[in-house]
């Protein structure tokens, strides 16, 4: 779940280097390809615009001369030329399309295979540097990045080649200003182009002073907003639980504040962008004025042709357009901004590796090996001081203690899941297998959750029949293809059974139980002890326990406490 009390963190132009690393992995080729493409019909389609401009101006002047049959010879080029324009566009189009989904595949990939290396994804919702709300940044703002960017990338290509293309028209038939001021002789060449521009870019720095805190708005809105999908997911998975408690005011309590967030700032982003759009709709309805202000001359010089005028609005519209690219997509650009900055900060939090004194080092053969090992909380504070401790291959250890001694904390270092504290931890790593209290039963086939983290293809028929008799599941094994959400099928009971059925299949040679039966009665739990010792006789098992009733099954026990670890005998 996020936190919502976080501040925005600052924009920065390094956010935007989340926008690289595609166009250097192994299809930027094909991906350059076809951006040249794209960029190729673009500049093509403004020559089109501006021979358009040409045609104009000869068809009205030969119109208004009053040249029919001149005029109806001139319109079949024109259907060849629209028809032309028209294909170019629908193929930019396709290739965009082609290009926004290789990126968005290709970039959602490498996010995924970050977030499940080196245990991100577990450090997302439990270190100490979180980033809210994974699964949004992932799916939905990965996608928003690769269509965002190359819809207005393409569109700010075009304006640009739009402007060089029209500023050269404006120029030429624009003409010169001369006029006299204070005895001085001023001439202004291309006044045209240069009134243009100049009141252009003017409203654009009124623009981004007036919109410019609708970019830190639009990521809070973000924020919130997977926040309250984060919640009401909560309430799907959590619905009995919720049920049983009578919880529907509490979480209708919960789900208000999330709405209330989401109101509160888009007052906000409403604030902001009512500022924006000011600005826009004043200048969209006011820009004629700088045209008409700049034919002026060319009236009193009754110099102004329709045909000529055709051609001038033409070129000082496609030069506005070009010019008013960041005034038409601000808002765009800010959520575009914010969608950036999510990312660089998923990316930043993602590939960070937690600080923490405890070294965890693999070997291929040999006993469990713990040195010096000290468990500390993130704030630096004392959880359990371990020592030296060295299980022998085929041992059962029962580890117990009072509730937040650290028996469970102890499992997550030598699971490489907690690193705070020191010393260090060495086992097979490769051979060895965790149970937590509450197993992950994955949507799909019951063989894949039973196969799980194998594919299901991994194991044969009878070791999946084999394996769900042995852990008491034997009503199920009829049920193996069967597509379900067996999370929610299953009882806790169930779940912690199919568990052990895992470990029949996989048949590790360390394993590690944190009170993986604590939801089966004493009958159940004892068979499934039972069956795991009679079929991984040599296994080496670490049990976190609080039933006395195990230590028959185990060796070893070790008490957890304040002052440290004892170990002792069971007989």
């Amino acid at each position: 779940m996020a936190r919502t009390e976080d501040p925005t963190p600052p924009h920065s132009l390094s956010d935007w280097k989340v926008l690289l690393p595609y166009w250097r992995s192994e299809d930027r080729w094909k991906a350059l390809g076809l951006l040249v493409g794209i960029i190729g019909l673009s500049f093509l389609d403004v020559q089109v615009a501006v021979w358009f401009g040409k045609w104009d101006q000869t068809f009205f002047d030969t119109m208004f001369a009053y040249k029919v049959a001149a005029c109806i010879a001139l319109i079949p080029i024109y259907v060849v030329m629209m028809g032309l324009s028209a294909g170019m566009r629908v193929i930019q189009q396709y290739m965009t399309q082609v290009l926004s989904m290789r990126w968005r595949l290709w970039n959602t990939r490498v996010y995924l295979r970050k977030y499940l290396s080196d245990d991100a994804y577990y450090h997302l919702e439990h270190g100490e540097n979180r980033a809210d709300n994974p699964d949004q940044r992932i799916a939905d703002d990965l996608a928003q990045m690769s269509v965002w960017t190359l819809r207005l990338g393409l569109d700010a290509i075009q304006a640009v080649t739009t402007f060089l293309s029209f500023a050269v028209v404006l120029w030429t038939i624009g003409g010169t200003l001369s006029f006299v001021w204070h005895g001085w002789h001023i001439v202004i060449p291309g006044y045209m182009f240069f009134g243009t521009t100049i009141s252009i870019l003017l409203i654009s720095l009124v623009l981004e002073k007036a919109g410019g805190p609708l970019v830190s708005a639009n990521y809070r809105q973000q924020h919130y907003d997977a926040d309250l999908r984060a919640a009401l997911l909560d309430v799907r998975r959590n619905s009995e639980q919720i049920a049983f408690y009578g919880g529907e005011g509490a979480e209708h309590f919960r789900l208000s504040e999330c709405l209330h967030r989401i109101a509160t700032n888009w007052r906000s982003v409403m604030a902001y962008t009512w500022r924006a759009n000011t600005v826009v709709e004043l200048y969209t309805g006011g820009i004629n004025i700088v045209l008409w202000a700049l034919l002026i001359p060319k009236l009193l010089a009754h110099a102004l042709t329709f045909g000529l005028y055709s051609r001038i609005n033409s070129a000082f519209m496609n030069v506005r357009r070009s010019l008013q690219w960041f005034i038409e997509n601000y808002t765009d650009l800010a959520t575009l901004r914010s969608i950036l900055q999510r990312l660089s900060e998923f990316e930043r939090v993602v590939t960070g590796r937690p600080e923490g004194g405890i070294v965890r080092t693999p070997v291929e053969q040999g006993q469990i090996e713990i040195r010096n090992l000290v468990l500390d909380r993130a704030d630096g504070s004392r959880i359990a001081t371990i020592g030296d401790l060295t299980i022998p291959n085929g041992v059962r250890l029962m580890i117990a203690g009072a509730s937040g001694a650290g028996k469970s904390t102890l499992l997550r270092a030598l699971a490489g899941l907690w690193t705070c504290g020191s010393g260090s931890v060495s086992f097979n790593m490769r051979d060895a297998m965790f149970l937590p209290q509450r197993s992950y039963v994955p949507t799909g086939t019951l063989r894949q959750a039973l196969s799980y983290p194998a594919t299901s293809d991994r194991y044969e028929q009878g070791a999946c029949e084999a394996a769900l008799e042995a852990a008491n599941l034997g009503t199920l094994v009829s049920k193996l293809d069967h597509d379900a959400a067996w999370g929610d099928v299953l009882s806790p009971g169930e779940q912690q059974r199919l568990a052990f059925a895992r470990v029949f299949l996989a048949r590790p040679a360390t394993l590690f139980l944190d009170e993986a039966t604590s939801a089966l009665d004493k009958d159940n739990e004892a068979l499934l002890y039972t069956r795991l010792l009679a079929l991984l006789p040599e296994v080496t098992l670490i049990s976190v326990a609080h039933h006395s009733g195990l230590k028959r099954f185990h060796d070893h026990e070790a008490i957890l406490s304040t002052q440290g670890m004892t170990i002792q005998v069971l007989s």
